[in-house]
């Protein structure tokens, strides 16, 4: 019989490895108790609705309905139908078609944000209202972003027509970038033309059902409100099978609880009566639980984006989204700082670390500053490159016999080097983080190098990706249809004002 070597021989059993981190806030008991507590927010308080159809889809679906107060008070068993017969998974493709995020249990994509009314210009350092140019600019350094998965506009352009703008920004961000795109609607016949414009793109509506380019951020209106053009783009989605968030924005100790706890059941409350309105409309379309928290800070009223409690709570809605079996939306790279400073640096790691830890899925608002107000070229870069250092974290430490290297530390010996190892050559570049702006130099290199701060070289990089020659992804016929669509809602839009 042959005989078998060490390695075959060797047999190890009932192991258990952590390669990478284990990381919750909360005990199931703990979720529970938020959940029941927000089913009872939605059994006796209910939720006010602006939208007749959206009362019948509840009345008709066994909800309490009170048609003059438009209120609906809302079973328990609805809220966790709707959980079962939503998907727990949702792919989405880029604008070729290939399948490019799978927003599912711990996988996480991050992103930019939308609609920033002010934008720091690159060169002058002015914050100043936001531009076309600006979007484009934003489109074109996602592009260039290895860490980034999607795209939004970062900015409500000032120099177009503001009741069309997001139809203007979906045009130049796929001219300028092929990565899925997370949009933001004025109103249902926007996103209507929003949906066409996609579908040209991604060979009809099927194809498009089948594989979504698109997503929505959509949401309600705190404390317990549901404008009719929120229910009615969140209705207009699971019609078409876009994916949609609905994610409330409550400010805890203005429109919401100031205690973190009680915020989370007041949000999570109008969340999942989104998703019971979008399940009754077609059951099984595409829906991204989360909310967005803020808090309001008591010394200046204003709603914090970079504070601790932001990245508590967002972690227990990752949590929390897990429970249900939902896709989960996340925020992180914000940062209440005017300027990219170390202000700006602290608070980006932090939100970024823990959309990881927590494994939210579409992670968006990377590269904000200013509360949430000011979009930053410079700041995407420095989120970029914190993303890849936090990857570098989530990949975890190898265990096996290569990564333990017994026979490379064998064959060194004792003062040998390992530079010159084969081995080192092979896992360098995996083993190490190897950053584009954070410095690595000592002194006299870096003082020979021009004394470069990080700011500079963000900048410097910025520049260089918006200056460099770079053609239109779309062809001249997508552009043809995509002007068409714009005209054809100019003029129902002027149409809808005469009447």
């Amino acid at each position: 019989m042959k005989e078998m070597d060490e390695e075959e021989n060797d047999m190890l059993v009932n192991q258990n490895y952590n390669q990478t981190f284990q990381f919750r806030m909360c005990t199931e008991e703990q979720l529970c108790r938020l959940h029941f507590a927000t089913l009872e927010v939605l059994e006796r308080t209910g939720v006010k609705i602006y939208e007749k159809e959206a009362l019948k889809l509840l009345k008709d679906g066994g909800a309490y309905v009170d048609d003059e107060q438009m209120v609906a008070k809302i079973p328990a068993w609805m809220v966790e139908e709707a959980i079962r017969t939503a998907p727990s998974r949702i792919p989405v493709a880029d604008m070729t078609g290939k399948r490019t995020m799978f927003l599912e249990r711990n996988n996480v994509y991050y992103g930019s944000g939308t609609d920033l009314p002010s934008f720091t210009d690159i060169y002058t350092d002015e914050v100043r209202p936001t531009t076309l140019k600006d979007i484009e600019n934003v489109a074109r350094v996602i592009e260039s972003c290895d860490n980034f998965s999607f795209v939004s506009n970062n900015g409500l352009a000032n120099d177009v027509p503001q009741e069309l703008h997001d139809l203007v920004s979906l045009k130049v961000m796929r001219s300028h970038c092929k990565k899925p795109n997370l949009v933001t609607a004025t109103d249902k016949g926007n996103l209507q033309a929003l949906i066409d414009m996609a579908a040209e793109m991604a060979g009809g509506y099927d194809e498009l059902r089948r594989n979504p380019t698109l997503l929505l951020y959509n949401e309600p209106v705190s404390p317990l409100m549901n404008s009719m053009e929120a229910v009615q783009k969140l209705l207009l989605c699971a019609e078409y099978g876009i994916p949609t968030t609905y994610a409330a924005g409550g400010v805890s100790g203005g429109t919401s609880p100031v205690t973190l706890s009680g915020s989370i059941v007041q949000s999570n409350a109008e969340g999942l009566a989104g998703l019971v309105m979008h399940q009754l409309k077609r059951k099984g379309s595409p829906f991204i639980y989360g909310y967005v928290y803020g808090a309001m800070d008591m010394k200046t009223t204003v709603n914090i984006y970079g504070g601790p409690e932001l990245g508590m709570v967002h972690t227990i809605m990752a949590e929390l989204g897990k429970f249900y079996g939902l896709p989960v939306y996340g925020t992180s790279g914000c940062t209440d700082a005017i300027r990219v400073d170390a202000q700006a640096g602290m608070e980006a790691m932090y939100s970024i670390m823990c959309a990881a830890l927590s494994g939210a899925n579409l992670v968006h608002d990377n590269g904000y500053t200013g509360i949430g107000l000011i979009g930053s070229l410079e700041m995407l870069l420095l989120c970029d490159e914190t993303i890849s250092f936090v990857k570098r974290l989530t990949q975890g430490i190898k265990y096996d016999d290569e990564s333990i290297a017994l026979d490379i530390i064998h064959k060194v010996g004792h003062g040998g080097d390992y530079v010159s190892q084969k081995h080192t050559v092979k896992h360098f570049k995996e083993e190490v983080f190897y950053p584009d702006f954070l410095n690595r130099k000592q002194y006299p290199s870096w003082k020979e190098d021009g004394q470069r701060t990080i700011n500079e070289k963000l900048k410097e990089r910025a520049v260089e990706i918006i200056e460099k020659d770079a053609p239109v992804l779309l062809d001249d016929h997508t552009l043809k249809v995509f002007d068409e669509i714009y005209a054809d809602r100019k003029r129902q839009m002027e149409t809808e004002k005469r009447q």
